[in-house]
């Protein structure tokens, strides 16, 4: 269980540590969406309409975070141990929530900052970062957009395992070893469905019966 706490925060910090640093470069290379182009009017669509700042700041690096997040979150429908329906409606329905927010942050800010890998309609030079030095759109990419989607991820990823994995297995695991109805019958129902059990439920099930 030691082995499991240490891994969760230590995804839960690299997780943040990654978003602060991926937003800190998404407004350097975007800084003209929070300057002189913080009012032009930016289509979404032909009926979304916003000053670009906003666009940039919630279609564009919220969305993309969000994205991230929603796919960490979803990852426990793949998990290996017994769910009931409502979790798996819940969870397939936050996948499908992470493809579409994937999606439009990664186009929003694929159109937004062609002004900064695409310099007057010219290919900018290189970026030293660091000891490196970094192809413009090799940067954008590697050095931003998969940063910023995998903060989420990670986050979400911690987040999805502790709630349906890490916590009922405790739980289940608290329950074996002290016996403690009272606390498993004021638990949710996915506590004794958790892997360890999710063969002997109906032993379980009948132990409760007997206990009342």
């Amino acid at each position: 269980m030691r082995g499991r706490q240490i891994a969760l925060v230590s995804m839960l910090l690299v997780g943040v540590g990654l978003l602060f640093y991926s937003l800190y470069i998404g407004v350097m290379i975007g800084a003209d969406w929070y300057g002189k182009d913080a009012t032009f009017p930016w289509h979404m669509n032909n009926y979304i309409v916003m000053e670009g700042q906003y666009a940039y700041s919630i279609f564009g690096l919220a969305t993309m975070a969000v994205g991230g997040l929603a796919t960490g979150l979803a990852m426990a429908v793949f998990f290996t141990f017994t769910k009931t329906r409502k979790h798996i409606l819940i969870l397939l329905t936050v996948f499908f929530v992470a493809i579409a927010t994937t999606g439009l942050g990664f186009n929003t800010l694929d159109f937004m900052l062609g002004c900064f890998y695409w310099t007057n309609m010219t290919y900018p030079a290189p970026i030293q970062f660091l000891f490196l030095t970094v192809d413009v759109w090799n940067f954008y990419f590697f050095f931003f957009v998969v940063p910023l989607w995998a903060s989420g991820f990670l986050i979400g990823l911690a987040t999805s395992y502790f709630a349906f994995v890490y916590h009922p297995g405790r739980e289940a695991a608290a329950y074996v070893a002290k016996k403690n109805v009272a606390g498993m019958l004021n638990t949710p129902r996915y506590v004794a469905e958790s892997k360890a059990f999710r063969r002997s439920r109906r032993v379980i099930e009948q132990t409760f019966e007997n206990t009342n």
